[in-house]
């Protein structure tokens, strides 16, 4: 269970991040569009690849090895967020790059959590597989909560110290 821990543990602060970097790039892009439709389009662009990587996913975890794919789909998308936040900062940022950031990330996305979802059953012993199953949906249930939150701005008035009553 102490492997299985160490992991979740990382998938914790991975998926916080994720969450945290889609809410504010979702920001970023309604305030530079004001257009529902970009927003809509980057949630396409992030669901397109999982229709035909869905029909050989199983194969590729099968035939790799878990850990590295898991390592592989974390590194894409922690690559995929500097990439974006380079040319923030270098303003060059586009909503096209966002499209295709989307993309990569939901492909490899979905074979890094086939991957990991098919591990936790060698990980884990068979009395404690509900317990690391009920572990796992509070990953992606608090960082669906907690990411948000943590990536939101502060507003002017909370950073005076006033309160809005």
């Amino acid at each position: 269970m102490r492997t299985f821990i160490i992991i979740w543990s990382g998938q914790l602060a991975s998926t916080i991040g994720s969450y945290m970097t889609e809410f504010a790039l979702t920001l970023w892009a309604w305030e530079v569009t004001g257009s529902a439709t970009a927003l809509a389009l980057v949630g396409f662009f992030s669901q397109l690849p999982h229709i035909p990587i869905t029909l050989v996913a199983g194969l590729i975890v099968d035939r790799f090895n878990r850990k590295h794919l898991m390592m592989l789909g974390d590194s894409i998308a922690a690559l995929s967020t500097i990439g974006i936040g380079i040319l923030f900062l270098a303003d060059s940022l586009q909503i096209w790059h966002l499209y295709l950031a989307a993309s990569i990330n939901g492909g490899f996305g979905q074979i890094q959590g086939l991957a990991y979802q098919t591990s936790i059953s060698s990980m884990v012993p068979p009395h404690q597989l509900t317990r690391a199953n009920s572990m796992n949906s509070a990953v992606h249930y608090g960082s669906a909560i907690f990411g948000p939150a943590l990536a939101s701005p502060v507003p002017a008035d909370w950073a005076d110290g006033d309160s809005a009553d």
